[in-house]
């Protein structure tokens, strides 16, 4: 890495490869865990001063601070202070394009033991999380306030990064209403409203996510742009959206389940309606992706897959939509427009 901090990639798709390593993604774990990038956010600081702010013991913390600036995460000065590079930057708690929560998710002790059984679900096929803990993951997140918050702000944060390639990728203006299908926080549906001032739209979730749903969302639905709404969206959805969003969603179920999802949208919207899926598509061959490492995310934790796009086109015309059209992004993502025939 460059000491400049220049990369062909942005600061946080660079540390999101990284993190592939093991032996690295426990190094940075650790520094995320201390706060290292927060404290160093004002400025150059020494070893002491910062073992003395997150009590640990000096020379070991140098030797952790050494070791991530070999990467380019942190710079050691002339004078043996440490300050922060570009690619330290993600880690801090407030940055825009902050990775932090995905990180401390990561290296999570749930997630470390499924990665750890990964061998089970490859001769099985099911869930190394479930085989472990014996529930779904989201049922443990329901008992673990801590790391549900940290999985539904990585969601949000996800959403912040790639939202902006998103919304201009793609023309809302002519919806009246978009619905965000299992939308957490809401805040690709607040970048999608604000882009878009004639267009109101509804945040659908669980009742407890949508709970915890603020922020950019509140102000919306204080104008009366937005509504949230709580429900099962193997049930049913909000009727009558012109659009209706599902965000990295369909990746987390097997094709009935995905499918069930899918028909509910389907049978909710405005005639001449639309489903709108983000989603990482698996490029055929050896092509590298993230959306393969994705994939055994998904193995490990759920039992939804990452797919091709043959396999998207496969699985939504089960779902009875036929009209199909793939639009690429700046980001990992695609839109999948989807319309019955």
């Amino acid at each position: 890495m460059s000491e400049s901090g220049e990369h062909q990639m942005p600061p946080a798709a660079v540390l999101a490869q990284l993190v592939d390593d093991l032996e690295f993604l426990h190094t940075i774990f650790a520094a995320t865990q201390l706060g290292i990038a927060d404290f160093l956010d004002q400025g150059p600081c020494s070893v002491t001063a910062l073992a003395e702010a997150t009590a640990t013991h000096a020379p070991s913390l140098y030797r952790l601070l050494r070791a991530l600036a070999s990467h380019g995460v942190f710079r050691e000065n002339a004078d043996g202070s440490f300050s922060l590079t570009s690619l330290a930057g993600p880690l801090r708690r407030n940055a825009p394009d902050s990775i932090r929560n995905s990180l401390l998710l990561a290296g999570s002790e749930a997630a470390l033991r499924a990665w750890a059984d990964l061998a089970f679900s490859v001769r099985t096929g099911q869930p190394a999380f479930e085989h472990l803990y014996g529930k779904t993951w989201y049922d443990y997140l329901d008992e673990q306030p801590e790391l549900a918050h940290l999985f539904r702000t990585a969601m949000t944060n996800l959403s912040l990064r790639a939202g902006p390639a998103l919304v201009a990728s793609y023309d809302f203006s002519p919806f009246q209403t978009v619905v965000d299908v299992g939308g957490g926080q809401g805040g690709l549906l607040a970048l999608i409203l604000d882009r878009n001032p004639s267009v109101s739209g509804g945040l659908f979730d669980s009742p407890h996510v949508i709970a915890g749903a603020g922020g950019a969302i509140d102000r919306l639905v204080a104008q009366g742009r937005a509504e949230k709404v709580v429900g099962d969206f193997f049930q049913a959805v909000p009727r009558g959206g012109d659009a209706y969003v599902l965000k990295f969603i369909v990746h987390d179920w097997d094709d009935a389940r995905a499918v069930a999802v899918l028909e509910r949208c389907r049978d909710a919207m405005a005639p001449n309606g639309r489903i709108l899926l983000v989603e990482l598509i698996v490029p055929e061959g050896n092509e590298p992706s993230p959306a393969k490492s994705i994939d055994l995310t998904m193995l490990l934790l759920f039992h939804g897959r990452e797919r091709t796009e043959a396999e998207y086109r496969a699985l939504l015309q089960r779902a009875g939509l036929t009209r199909v059209r793939i639009i690429p992004t700046p980001s990992p993502f695609s839109i999948i427009e989807a319309m019955p025939s």
